[in-house]
């Protein structure tokens, strides 16, 4: 029994520390989500990734996205606002704004 709590205690160790998994993969997994949004979505306003805010936490990495409405249409845009977005190991994102021009009037 505490050998099998030792080898689940490592484990979790390993997986939140996640050495397999780069700064640069996640980078990339961001840029593609917001490539698949602004394609998807031709009234999404615009998202600015600050690639130097990239920080390695447990299970991933965090990145901070901001949005800015402004860029796309003054007359509906709203101030410039960031969220924190979490790049999870399995290459997932959460947290990740969408506004819409439409959503802002």
């Amino acid at each position: 029994m505490a050998k099998f709590l030792v080898v689940l205690i490592l484990g979790m160790a390993l997986l939140a520390w996640c050495p397999w998994f780069k700064a640069e993969e996640a980078l990339r997994v961001v840029d593609i989500r917001v490539a698949e949004l602004r394609r998807d979505n031709p009234d999404l306003c615009a998202l600015i990734v600050n690639k130097k805010s990239i920080t390695k936490v447990p299970f991933g990495y965090t990145e901070e996205v901001s949005y800015d409405c402004t860029i796309n249409d003054e007359l509906y845009g709203v101030l410039k606002s960031h969220n924190t977005v979490f790049i999870t190991f399995y290459k997932s994102l959460i947290g990740m704004p969408q506004k819409n021009i439409r959503n802002n009037i």
